[in-house]
């Protein structure tokens, strides 16, 4: 019974949400600052994601380079 209540409450504010309450994003104004910051904010949060990246892949490029030196200078045994 609870749980019923909680969910017609919430479909019951949501369709009364009025869409003048949005935010200069949600409308799409592409001049406004709030905007601008949220595409700094993502450009910000890919450039980390892509320098990680980019670094888990170069530390096994390294790996792979070390024990290529490793075997070349052992003769192929350990």
């Amino acid at each position: 019974m609870k749980r019923a209540q909680i969910a017609v409450t919430t479909l019951v504010l949501m369709a009364m949400a009025s869409p003048a309450l949005a935010c200069p994003v949600c409308f799409g104004n592409p001049n406004s600052s709030m905007t601008k910051g949220t595409q700094a904010g993502i450009f910000a949060l890919l450039l980390v994601t892509v320098a990680m990246l980019g670094a888990f892949g170069g530390f096994f490029v390294y790996l792979r380079r070390r024990i290529r030196l490793f075997e070349e200078s052992s003769g192929g045994s350990y």
